[in-house]
């Protein structure tokens, strides 16, 4: 076999990339939170106006009296301005939680690279974070490092006191990279290393 044709055995095929992006979208697709707070709050709103309603008209029914405000309530017609105003407030809330439905939240949990296409596995964030100031920390040099995560990026702040900073960069931005390399960190986040003195 020559050297071109082991180059080509050895690269992924474009099936198999197409696979590995179709097992990276189901896993964080899989990770991502519901929105069961935003649910709750609406189906206890939904049933204690229910339950209300409920009330008032099985008391009707029995001939219990209707209090002054309840009176005020039942005689409003639909020409009422106020019948107007609650009907644009419903519209408005009812568009907003569609809108909110429909946006995807943030995930809690970062993918990690499976062979398996029916297992997901995620790392918390402040697990990855930890995990990765402790690469940043360990390359000569650094004294402190502090990590952020961001959706497309991710930022490395490194505090030294060594004057090569050209090369102190690049180690930390490698030793960084073959972590969430050794990680199998699905996603492509660039490692962004920024530099701070320490001071004296």
């Amino acid at each position: 076999m020559s050297i071109v044709e082991d180059i080509l055995a050895a690269s992924p095929s474009a099936s198999g990339r197409t696979e590995q992006r179709t097992l990276r979208r189901n896993a964080v697709r899989a990770l991502r939170p519901g929105r069961a707070p935003a649910g709750v709050l609406v189906s206890v709103v939904i049933a204690t106006a229910a339950w209300t309603a409920l009330a008032v008209i099985i008391g009707g029914l029995f001939g219990a009296p209707a209090g002054p405000r309840l009176g005020r309530l039942l005689s409003i017609t639909l020409g009422d301005p106020v019948v107007r105003s609650v009907a644009s407030a419903m519209v408005v809330l009812g568009a907003l939680l569609v809108a909110l439905a429909l946006t995807p939240g943030r995930p809690r949990l970062v993918a990690v690279e499976t062979t398996d296409p029916h297992l997901v596995i995620g790392l918390t964030r402040s697990g990855l974070r930890r995990t990765l100031v402790s690469a940043a920390r360990g390359v000569e040099g650094v004294e402190a490092a502090r990590v952020r995560i961001h959706p497309r990026r991710i930022e490395v702040t490194v505090v030294t006191r060594t004057q090569g900073t050209g090369e102190l960069l690049r180690a930390v931005g490698t030793a960084v990279g073959d972590r969430l390399a050794g990680l199998g960190v699905q996603g492509r986040q660039d490692v962004v290393v920024r530099l701070r003195r320490a001071r004296v």
